[in-house]
């Protein structure tokens, strides 16, 4: 999410993880350590002679103990942050949160007040994940007549949404550019990327319009970011489909959004 924040000294996406055993053994060095220097220093106040060095060895014992602390949260930071966890993230993020989001989708110039429906598009049971491609699901978006496919596809901090737009030959991309200019400029100032391509697939021709944004932070492991990007790409979606719309084009193609 764009914007300066507070500097984050301690931030489990940011970690240089060491192998298991190395950590195992750091834990049980400081924790040893931090144990011996708290009893050394209660030692300490039975000996009149040795009450300078009360202070420095609780010093040792704090610092200690504050290592092993901070190696602890290395070891639950890498539980949460693994590789098995950030995909079934993906999946809740795609197929659940995401969803949700497109659900509060309007278009007044067709009926005020009511939202559309959206699902997610299954495929064949050959397909891993039965969704579409690596990273991505497709959505297959309604209201009343006007209806509409589209591509989201998020790996782990950088969002891509991809549109299709019905068209009669190349020549229609630079109109597509215009008649969307005032929904993709706007995400131009979040960091969104946006190319149109034209493509001739099976006798159909459309145009499609890529649109990709690389979060700050990691989108999966922070809910904010979530929060953030699920609502912004719901924004443009509906600002794409209002304009598809008003402008009387087809953005739903028999060929699923997806990379080209």
């Amino acid at each position: 999410m764009s914007g300066d924040g507070p500097p984050r000294y301690l931030d489990a996406n940011q970690i240089v993880y060491l192998p298991a055993w190395a950590r195992y053994a750091v834990m049980v060095v400081l924790g040893v350590l931090a144990l011996a220097a708290c009893v050394a220093g209660l030692a300490f106040f039975f000996f009149p002679a040795n009450y300078d060095k009360i202070t420095p060895t609780l010093s040792i014992a704090q610092t200690a103990a504050g290592a092993f602390a901070l190696v602890l949260f290395v070891l639950f930071a890498e539980r949460e942050l693994s590789t098995d966890k950030l995909l079934r993230k993906t999946d809740v993020f795609l197929e659940q949160q995401m969803l949700d989001g497109l659900r509060k989708i309007e278009i007044p110039q067709l009926r005020p007040g009511v939202t559309v429906q959206a699902e997610v598009v299954r495929r064949a049971s050959t397909v891993h994940g039965g969704r579409k491609d690596i990273f991505g699901a497709n959505y297959d978006i309604r209201l009343d007549d006007v209806k509409m496919r589209m591509w989201i596809g998020i790996n782990v901090k950088r969002l891509s949404v991809i549109y299709f737009v019905k068209v009669a030959d190349a020549a229609a991309v630079d109109t597509i550019k215009e008649k969307f200019h005032f929904t993709f400029a706007g995400a131009a100032k979040l960091g969104y990327d946006t190319h149109y391509q034209f493509a001739d697939i099976n006798g159909e021709c459309f145009v499609s319009i890529w649109s990709t944004v690389m979060a700050d932070r990691v989108i999966l492991g922070n809910p904010s970011e979530q929060l953030f990007w699920i609502q912004d790409v719901a924004m443009m979606t509906q600002s794409f489909m209002r304009t598809a719309v008003r402008e009387r084009l087809d953005a739903y193609t028999s060929i699923e959004p997806g990379p080209l």
